[in-house]
């Protein structure tokens, strides 16, 4: 490794490779926030709106759309003085240097493994799966693998996320300068 790869993913920041985030359960998600969720994308499945329909397809009962179950771990809110009181997402919790705020979207691979039912209770749990550095335009990067798990009732993972993001050091910017990308 170069002599900059190693001053950024320091043994501390690489001992974070593994670190689980507790078990949290994630609010139940109602009838009416699937009525909203059905107003705002137009997405009127049966499935989603019809018990009997959903029975008729082989289902105990009417599910919830893939996308709101999706959303969920990702909508934990905030708390009083604006700081994030979501423990499962552990890429805001790493020792990155003082510099690196400039955060990138890096990729997501999402995996649907059951159905999810209305009103079920679900959990989540992350793990940080890779860390490394990389060189680019914007300049060395880290770059952060985390994987995301939602469980039903019966600790089953219905879904799972792979999201990496891409962490640059701060950016200023002065005059007509334009980001390289």
């Amino acid at each position: 490794m170069t002599d900059a790869v190693e001053s950024i993913i320091t043994p501390e920041l690489r001992g974070w490779i593994g670190r689980r985030s507790p078990l949290t359960h994630l609010e139940i998600i109602s009838a009416s926030d699937v009525r909203r969720y059905v107003d705002a994308t137009g997405d009127a499945n049966p499935l989603w709106l019809d018990d009997e329909f959903a029975r008729a397809a082989g289902y105990r009962s009417r599910l919830l759309p893939p996308t709101l179950v999706g959303w969920v771990p990702f909508s934990l809110r905030e708390s009083a003085d604006g700081s994030r009181s979501d423990t499962t997402d552990l890429r805001r919790q790493l020792p990155l240097p003082k510099n690196y705020t400039n955060v990138r979207n890096a990729g997501s691979e999402t995996e649907w493994l059951q159905a999810v039912y209305l009103g079920e209770q679900l959990s989540t749990q992350s793990c940080v799966v890779n860390i490394v550095a990389r060189q680019g335009r914007a300049g060395l990067g880290i770059y952060v693998t985390q994987e995301e798990q939602v469980l039903n009732s019966r600790q089953e993972i219905v879904m799972r996320r792979r999201h990496s993001v891409a962490v640059f050091p701060e950016k200023k910017f002065s005059g007509a300068q334009k980001d390289p990308e």
